[in-house]
């Protein structure tokens, strides 16, 4: 029976580094604009918006557990409390797919 768990660790042994992903060359959440002011903001959101607000526009009753941006920073969206909505986590999830859609066309476009 062994004295010790085996090392799972793979050793650099003069095999090329790894690709670097694109998570380690994303700015930190304090970079992006999401600081002590926006932790604050989200409570309020919360706060004010128990409810999804997609999810009651179409009927449904759900809890809200993000503060999303109405308008995308990255679209010229503000901190403002009126570009906050509180929202759902599968609604965040679809409206940010959306989101990254329209980001990406207008990319690929000259």
């Amino acid at each position: 029976m062994p004295s010790r768990p085996p090392n799972l660790r793979q050793r650099n042994r003069g095999k090329p580094a790894a690709k670097v992903s694109n998570w380690t060359k994303r700015a930190s959440r304090q970079e992006r604009g999401y600081g002590r002011a926006h932790d604050l903001m989200r409570e309020r959101v919360l706060t004010e918006e128990p409810l999804c607000r997609i999810c009651d526009a179409a009927g449904r009753v759900t809890a809200s557990c993000i503060a999303d941006h109405i308008v995308p920073k990255a679209e010229g969206g503000t901190d403002d409390r009126e570009n906050y909505q509180g929202c759902c986590d599968p609604c965040h999830k679809v409206k940010t797919a959306r989101e990254s859609k329209r980001a990406r066309a207008r990319r690929a476009c000259p």
